[in-house]
């Protein structure tokens, strides 16, 4: 007899599978880039007046570095979700599948 589990284990693998492509694929990252520069367009309008300094550029490039790390640690936080989700649906069809069949073997 078939594993009842195997279509449901499948299922959830291939779902994480998408959501960790999509958290990767390149409209999400032009995504995050658009952002950031339309973030960093809004910060030059606010120090427009200002004359260029190197306590600007230092600005720039930390509220860059500080976007990419909340981008970075975001997609980290989805796919351990993901994953998180996935193990949990393997474990609850698992339990569904020795009660429907308790004579299968696991």
């Amino acid at each position: 007899m078939q594993n009842l589990t195997q279509p449901f284990v499948k299922l959830s693998a291939a779902n994480a599978d998408l959501i960790t492509r999509f958290a990767q694929s390149q409209d999400v990252a032009d995504l995050v880039n658009t952002s950031a520069q339309k973030y960093l367009e809004l910060a030059q309008k606010a120090f427009g007046g200002m004359p260029a300094s190197e306590a600007q550029a230092d600005l720039i490039r930390s509220l860059t570095d500080n976007y990419s790390t909340f981008a970075r640690e975001h997609a980290e936080s989805l796919m351990g979700m993901a994953a998180e989700a996935q193990a949990q649906m393997t474990q609850q069809v698992a339990e569904a599948s020795k009660i429907v069949n308790p004579t299968a073997s696991s």
